[in-house]
């Protein structure tokens, strides 16, 4: 079986080693060859470890670029070297590219995939999160290629054996005609100096509760003191407070960091199942009854806008 991983620009070497990680998981010891195909330039060689061949393609995507140009790599590259299996990350840009490829490969899609196993007959078979993350489903797929999409932190990075990759240029039809009306720029937490929701160890994430977008401000100081990200809850992007990108959750960004920390979020469970990799999560809130406090490990009750400060105070006198 051929399992091909498409590595797009903006993934950054904990994605790649999380796809790899799923191909894998996927490949179980069985005979399998694992390529990866790099669209951008800036991969770097250690999250590349494990892969039987590398591919590169002539005319690389910048870091701002279409999604149909993604689009037409991938579905080149399918077409050239016709995969079994083909993993994208499961993130915006994934969920948005790979039903496509599916669709013009004429092949079976798997969204949010988190496992993989062996039926009785030995076919490969695919577990995904329903629900909202209450349980799972086992699916199958009898395609000839199957597109799969990865659910972020569901496959740790795993020790890879060392491989003498074969690098190799694939030379694509280019079209210099965009078609696409979605261009993918820097995310919002780039914009502001600090990680992404998906590379960031520590997130301070904040709710309805907060009261106002001003609390935001106090959420990101927090987040700059311990070099982390900044995301929310649906109820605070849906009432503006906050850009849809830092939105962390099932219909948000699924995430999974050394610590996770929520102020003034109730815990719907849409939101629940896009926090659930993360190691440690605390939570502040004056509701006792929180669904939050369910699945903190640390549950502070009282005013954030007391909380906060102090916490920030008491951080930044220790670093001093």
């Amino acid at each position: 079986m051929k399992i091909l991983v498409i590595a797009a620009p903006t993934d950054q070497r904990g994605r790649i080693d999380e796809l790899m990680s799923a191909a894998y998981a996927a490949a179980n010891g069985t005979e399998c060859e694992i390529g990866v195909v790099l669209t951008g330039e800036s991969h770097d060689a250690a999250s590349l470890q494990g892969a039987d061949r590398i591919y590169r393609i002539e005319n690389v995507l910048g870091a701002a670029f279409y999604a149909d140009e993604l689009v037409r790599v991938a579905e080149q590259a399918c077409a050239l070297l016709s995969p079994a299996l083909v993993l994208l990350t499961g993130d915006a840009l994934g969920q948005q590219v790979a039903p496509r490829i599916a669709i013009r490969r004429r092949a079976a899609y798997v969204s949010g995939c988190c496992g993989f196993e062996r039926n009785d007959s030995g076919e490969l078979t695919f577990v995904r999160p329903v629900y909202g993350g209450k349980a799972l489903e086992v699916v199958g797929s009898t395609a000839s290629c199957t597109i799969v999409s990865i659910k972020a932190k569901a496959f740790l990075a795993i020790e890879r054996r060392p491989t003498d990759a074969q690098v190799e240029t694939l030379r694509l039809v280019r079209d210099e005609r965009p078609t696409g009306v979605t261009r993918l720029h820097t995310d919002a937490q780039s914009a502001h100096g600090g990680p992404s929701l998906e590379e960031a160890a520590v997130i301070v994430s904040g709710g309805k509760g907060l009261g106002s977008a001003e609390g935001f401000g106090l959420l990101r100081r927090l987040a700059d003191v311990l070099g982390g990200a900044v995301g929310a809850s649906r109820a605070a992007v849906d009432a503006g407070w906050i850009a849809s990108a830092c939105q962390v959750g099932q219909t948000g960004t699924t995430v999974g960091p050394e610590l996770y920390i929520a102020v003034g979020i109730s815990g719907a469970v849409q939101h629940l199942a896009g926090i659930g990799a993360s190691k440690q999560i605390v939570a502040i809130n004056t509701d006792e009854e929180a669904p939050i406090f369910g699945v903190a490990d640390v549950a502070v009750v009282g005013d954030y806008s007391r909380i906060v400060p102090a916490l920030i105070a008491e951080l930044t006198e220790k670093r001093a």
